[in-house]
């Protein structure tokens, strides 16, 4: 798919961020059965532990409160062993990537890290900065939305008072001697009456975009201006 829009840095963001086949580790059978063999571990340390803990039986009119204690101490616990977990996978995996780093692997498993921690550093750098564009992009859209909005709300008092002005006395339209001219005054008219409806529809659509944008509107005076906009005209 092509994406013509993109700026050439952002281009070559993507083309660092794509899909590479040498990547991808091939692991030999004993590698991959001890991996498992390691999760699996991990899940029964988990089973076990919460079968370990004392089963504490509701009743009263406390059950609720005593329920909510119990849940409360149970995501702490998973958290703490989350948090535990996650400081012996980073223990586990330093010592292979700090030999990879300085190139003094041993095993083919440690050596092809090498790419990989490389890879890892220019997808984070490549998410940083496609992430601070896409919030850039989102930011210029916003303020074009508002900017289309003010501007749809200029045309739309334009058109109230030239309305106004031409309901006040409609006399001279039964003067005009001017047939080309009648005609062009009725296509005229015709071409505001459609234009209106257009730019209803396209407040509608915008007000619409403004609320479902995530943006929080009810705190700015201009979106929460244009959003609540209940005029008639």
């Amino acid at each position: 798919m092509a994406v013509t829009h993109l700026h050439p840095p952002e281009l070559t963001l993507l083309d660092y961020a794509a899909d590479d086949p040498r990547d991808t580790v091939t692991l030999a059978d004993k590698e991959a059965a001890i991996l498992q063999l390691y999760h699996q571990l991990q899940d029964q340390r988990l089973e076990k532990a919460l079968l370990e803990q004392e089963p504490q039986f509701l009743s009263g009119d406390n059950a609720e409160e005593q329920l909510a204690i119990a849940e409360r101490e149970l995501l702490e616990a998973r958290s703490t062993y989350t948090v535990r977990r996650k400081a012996v996978q980073t223990i586990l995996m330093t010592d292979p990537i700090l030999k990879a780093v300085h190139l003094k692997a041993s095993t083919p498993a440690e050596r092809a890290l090498l790419r990989l921690v490389n890879r890892r550093d220019v997808l984070a750098l490549a998410h940083e900065n496609l992430a601070s564009a896409h919030e850039l992009v989102l930011k210029q859209m916003s303020n074009l939305e508002v900017d289309n909005l003010r501007i749809n709300q200029e045309n739309q008092e334009l058109v109230r008072q030239l309305l106004e002005l031409t309901k006040e006395d409609s006399s001279w339209r039964e003067r005009l001697q001017d047939a080309d001219l009648a005609s062009q005054l009725e296509s005229v008219e015709a071409d505001l009456k459609t234009r209106k409806a257009k730019w209803e529809t396209m407040k509608n659509i915008a007000s619409a975009v403004v609320v479902g944008s995530g943006l929080n509107w009810a705190d700015d005076d201009a979106l929460r201006a244009l959003v609540l906009d209940e005029s008639d005209d």
